[in-house]
């Protein structure tokens, strides 16, 4: 999950969420705002150098974010912009992707066994996610679709969850 908090130049702060795996993978987008014209100016006329303009709300990726949150602060709209890269090896990672349940938990962590994953595996594709030429180089299609498939698994639990 790429978790990217911003600050409006009044002080004034939001955060968009997307749920994927690396920079290159679309994925779900959550939003929330303190302010209705941060708000406005962060939801409206997205842009970036990939793709033109593109809706954030309707699930987007992280590249696009990032380079569109760049460009509002290049052009002083925004105060700061900054990226945490959130990790499914993390403890806490469930829960503030808002899988609490401990049944959840249990489904994921058997899924990493089923899987044949272990917390080594994942760290290791996680440090590299943001380079996509060491992604090409290092990882095969196949393996590569193997970790985006973990991120739809998730991607599933998460719209069960939200459906209870």
């Amino acid at each position: 999950m790429f978790v990217f908090e911003v600050t409006g130049v009044e002080g004034e702060c939001g955060e968009i969420r997307v749920q994927a795996l690396d920079w290159s993978q679309s994925g779900p987008v959550s939003f929330t705002c303190t302010d209705d014209n941060l708000a406005v100016l962060l939801l409206s006329e997205c842009r970036c150098d990939a793709v033109g303009f593109f809706n954030l709300l309707a699930g987007c990726k992280p590249l696009y974010v990032e380079q569109w949150l760049g460009y509002l602060q290049e052009s002083g709209r925004i105060a700061k912009a900054s990226c945490q890269q959130r990790s499914p090896a993390e403890t806490d990672y469930l829960a503030s992707a808002g899988l609490s349940n401990e049944e959840l938990n249990a489904l994921l962590g058997q899924i990493y066994r089923v899987a044949g994953f272990n917390r080594l595996q994942i760290n290791r594709y996680l440090k590299h996610r943001h380079n996509p030429t060491l992604l090409a180089t290092r990882y095969d299609q196949k393996e590569l679709e193997r970790y985006r498939q973990l991120n739809d698994v998730i991607l599933t639990l998460l719209r069960l969850k939200h459906t209870q």
